[in-house]
């Protein structure tokens, strides 16, 4: 897939301390230059942790045999990942200031029942002889090799038979050196007897590499970076005070339970404020965040400001269907309407909130800037005084407050939301169910869905419900058709054109207006979104959507902010 470029790639690394430092400049340990990190953008790097480095080194000994991780990740060493464009998760894995492999999730593995993870390493000079998953060459095969060339099948001496087409193979010279890894073109046994064709095609040739010696933590990693944090944390804190100061309104941070947002609260606390914190519960959130939230909140003596959205989630799937990436109803329902009600019932005049948002999140969110207005959500200002801020620098600058982050990110996540986020890759949805066992709850509703509609099982298997459009490289791997989201289009409903809520509409009702007023009447999610953004206060809700009639001015601004009407067109649409 193409690189994706959200801002600029700022790793960089102390070789004579052999440390990561978050941006270029100098060494906080010994004052050196870092030198820049060679690595796939955007470049949002973070920690590897133990659960992260377990899978790795599973995954590699798998392939080539057990302890042999220990050559390529080393005990005692900082390790690095960075979350590379793919069709579903792959992380380089940064050692010593090199990527040393990358760490995939192939979703064509998984369509075959295999193991779906799989290591490619990029070889160096020293990295010892495999105990399987290799083929050893001629001497012949070795220059042509060391230029780039496939290793042809006539030219291998020896081939490990359990090797399987599409593996990931060491090439070894008749000195049983590593050359170079690639993919095998065929099976291990066809790879010793065929006497034509190419064998593995070379992925990566042999470096010069070395791995440094040495034992290094994360503590050396806050020190050596010390000067750039305390310049980025200043920075920070300059932010918060100018747009405080620029709008003039009550001030907030809104917390989710996740990194960047406690993050942001530190930087807010460490401008020696003390904010009212929002937090929505969108009735779909982990157990552990809604921990880490009553843990924040006591732990600082904050003054917590809760919307619940209770079962919405629940009462909209059965409307909507699951939600997807390109069909994201549960954010309006779940999140923004429920939002704009706290902020409506604390902030009548508006609230300047606080956001946990970075450029290298998203194409959406570097366009955003550091400060904007969401429609969906009347009366609130976000800033955000970590935009240009990589993942890398939130987790410094968490270690350096020995801040008490989420623990699921020490479980596989790299980020943190709802439990039915269609935004996970299905390699961290294999982290849920083995850990969650409320995600049984969500299985069971995919298998009806899958039923009524007569779906795949591929639908459910390889998470083709992230999707209302399923991509087309995802469709040329599994051979699947699309996915329907309802059954038929609303018809008109004359039992309801003397509803109330027909004065929105004012004197001229089309009937795709009277449509629309239907719909919301039929399956109001009660989010609250049209409540705070009717101007007159017209609006309330009480078992779906209600209307004080003498106060609505039949402006339509209403019409323009409901999630039912917006989302069950769109499914409409697409079919």
């Amino acid at each position: 897939m193409p690189a994706v470029y959200l801002g600029r790639v700022n790793l960089h690394w102390c070789s004579r301390c052999d440390l990561p430092l978050v941006e270029k400049g100098r060494c906080s340990t010994c004052g050196d230059m870092g030198q820049p990190v060679k690595i796939t953008p955007p470049g949002d790097v973070r920690p590897a942790f133990d659960s992260d480095i377990q899978l790795i080194r599973k995954t590699i000994d798998r392939q080539w045999g057990e302890g042999y991780s220990k050559y390529v990740i080393p005990d005692d060493k900082v390790v690095l990942l960075n979350n590379s464009p793919d069709v579903d998760r792959m992380d380089e894995v940064i050692v010593d200031g090199k990527v040393r492999g990358i760490l995939r999730y192939c979703v064509d593995r998984k369509i075959d029942n295999k193991e779906p993870f799989v290591f490619l390493i990029r070889p160096w000079e020293t990295l010892p002889t495999p105990k399987k998953g290799y083929v050893v060459m001629d001497k012949g095969a070795v220059k042509p090799i060391s230029n780039g060339a496939s290793a042809l099948a006539v030219g291998i001496l020896e081939a490990d038979e359990k090797i399987a087409i599409g593996d990931e193979v060491l090439i070894l010279g008749p000195d049983k050196k590593i050359i170079g890894t690639g993919p095998s073109y065929k099976n291990g046994d066809t790879l010793l007897n065929a006497d034509r064709g190419k064998g593995v095609k070379v992925r990566w040739k042999v470096s010069k590499d070395e791995i440094a010696s040495g034992t290094r933590t994360w503590d050396d990693v806050i020190k050596a970076n010390e000067d750039m944090m305390k310049k980025k944390v200043e920075e920070g804190k300059r932010f918060i005070l100018s747009k405080i100061e620029e709008y003039d309104l009550p001030y907030a941070v809104s917390y989710s339970g996740g990194k960047d947002s406690l993050a942001v609260l530190h930087l807010v606390m460490d401008a020696d404020l003390k904010p009212d914190l929002l937090f929505v519960d969108t009735g779909i959130e982990l157990p552990e965040t809604l921990d880490n939230i009553e843990e924040v909140v006591n732990k600082h003596d904050l003054n917590l400001l809760k919307a619940d959205s209770k079962d919405g989630y629940w009462n909209n799937i059965l409307h909507f269907g699951p939600s997807a990436r390109d069909y994201r109803w549960c954010c309006k329902t779940c999140k923004l309407g429920p939002t704009g009600l706290l902020i409506k019932k604390h902030f009548p005049k508006g609230v300047l909130s606080f956001i946990g948002q970075r450029r290298y999140e998203s194409q959406n969110r570097m366009e955003h800037g550091d400060t904007w207005t969401n429609p969906w959500v009347p009366g609130q200002i976000g800033a955000s005084p970590i935009q240009d801020w990589t993942a890398l620098h939130v987790w410094l600058y968490l270690f350096m407050k020995k801040a008490s982050y989420n623990p699921w990110y020490e479980k596989g996540f790299e980020r943190i939301g709802c439990w039915v986020c269609p935004a996970s890759d299905l390699a961290e949805l294999e982290f849920l169910k083995e850990e969650f066992d409320g995600y049984s709850r969500f299985e069971e509703f995919l298998k009806d869905h899958k039923k009524k509609r007569g779906l795949s099982q591929a639908w459910i298997d390889l998470g083709l419900w992230r999707w209302l459009n399923v991509p087309k490289e995802i469709m040329d791997m599994i051979n699947a058709g699309g996915e329907a989201r309802t059954e038929h289009e609303p018809a008109l409903n004359d039992e309801l054109m003397e509803h109330p809520m027909m004065k929105v509409l004012g004197e001229k009702r089309s009937k795709e207006d009277i449509l629309n007023i239907q719909m919301r009447i039929q399956h109001c999610s009660e989010c609250g979104v049209c409540v705070s953004a009717c101007p007159e206060d017209a609006l309330y809700l009480k078992q779906g959507i209600n209307i004080y009639q003498e106060r609505c001015t039949s402006c339509g601004r209403c019409l323009k902010k409901c999630p039912i009407i917006e989302y069950t067109h769109r499914v409409i649409k697409d079919l």
